[in-house]
């Protein structure tokens, strides 16, 4: 058997090699959500625990003169945050913070950066209840969160054929942000919506708030953390269906339409520019308005069917999409 690299197989074919691995681990009556989805929740005695991992590499997912400390260490705590909010209705309890850091990290920038953590923690009422600290070449920061629930957790493979797939918010900000980083750094006065795209990528907000409200009327659901295109592929993919969206529908706020002016970059960075950390979720139709209500920031964007492919429609035409957002591999 030839021995692929992972740049051949990608993130996501990694992780199915790693479900294979510990495919026995399903065995476990304790087990509620195991490997693949966006938390790991068991049973454990009376508690319904869900457990959820990130990590934030210098250079990979954010450069050290775009971002403050304190912004870094809370955007750390929002990305874990968005993943348990990715379960459902789920509190998140108690962070532990894994840290490298090159010897001549400063002082002032842990202490700051221990600030953001402490901001977004208290934010959730969550306690950080330990960690790590070793020397690394680039700052790297791996967070745990542990989160208690009493309903069920709402999984990635549980779409319907007829369910609408709705968002909340807007998409595409964040990824404009980077863009704009990537092109002018710190030697650039920002303007009003220009500085709103950045806050987007540099200081997000999990959307846990929105996922207690709907989290029991949906049938599947995910957050946008690597791109609205990724999170649609996997509801389809993990509930063994398909989709038609359509692009008409997909939320885009003003800032980035007037930054920038073209539909096709627009929809380009809604599809593919990753770090949103909005909620992406599938519904039957008749609980459409009732979620609209609770949550007023909601669109549908498209609806899951059997065909087991995804197809994208613009003005009523058939579009052909091809995948050009970020890859770890």
């Amino acid at each position: 058997m030839k021995n692929k690299n992972i740049f051949s197989i990608g993130e996501l074919g990694l992780i199915d090699v790693i479900k294979k691995q510990f495919a026995t681990s399903k065995n476990n009556k304790n087990i509620v959500v195991g490997i693949g989805d966006d938390g790991f929740c068991f049973k454990s005695g009376k508690n319904n625990i869900c457990i959820t991992k990130d990590m934030l590499i210098e250079d990979v997912h954010f450069k050290k003169k775009w971002i403050t400390p304190q912004n870094l260490g809370e955007k750390a705590i929002e990305v874990n945050v968005s993943d348990i909010a990715a379960m459902g209705n789920v509190k998140p309890e108690y962070a532990l913070i894994g840290l490298g850091l090159p010897p001549k990290t400063s002082e002032v920038f842990v202490k700051n950066l221990f600030n953001g953590f402490k901001k977004a923690c208290d934010k959730y009422k969550m306690i950080v209840a330990g960690g790590d600290i070793v020397k690394s070449d680039k700052i790297t920061i791996s967070v745990t969160i542990v989160g208690l629930y009493k309903e069920k957790v709402i999984k990635r493979n549980s779409a319907n054929n007829g369910d609408l797939i709705g968002v909340t918010n807007t998409f595409g900000d964040a990824g404009a942000g980077v863009m704009l980083l990537y092109k002018y750094e710190t030697k650039h006065k920002y303007n009003k919506d220009e500085y709103f795209l950045i806050s987007k990528q540099n200081n997000p907000k999990a959307r846990l708030r929105e996922a207690r409200k709907i989290s029991k009327y949906l049938t599947s659901l995910t957050d946008a953390s690597d791109g609205l295109y990724t999170s649609v592929d996997l509801l389809t993919k993990n509930s063994d269906k398909g989709a038609e969206i359509y692009m008409d529908n997909i939320p885009i706020s003003p800032s980035l339409k007037k930054v920038f002016k073209e539909d096709k970059k627009q929809m380009n960075f809604a599809l593919f520019g990753a770090e949103d950390y909005e909620l992406v979720f599938t519904t039957p139709k008749s609980k459409a308005k009732l979620l609209k209500k609770l949550v007023p920031e909601i669109s549908y964007i498209g609806r899951i069917n059997s065909s087991k492919k995804v197809e994208y429609f613009y003005n009523g035409k058939k579009q052909k999409i091809k995948y050009t957002g970020f890859r770890h591999f």
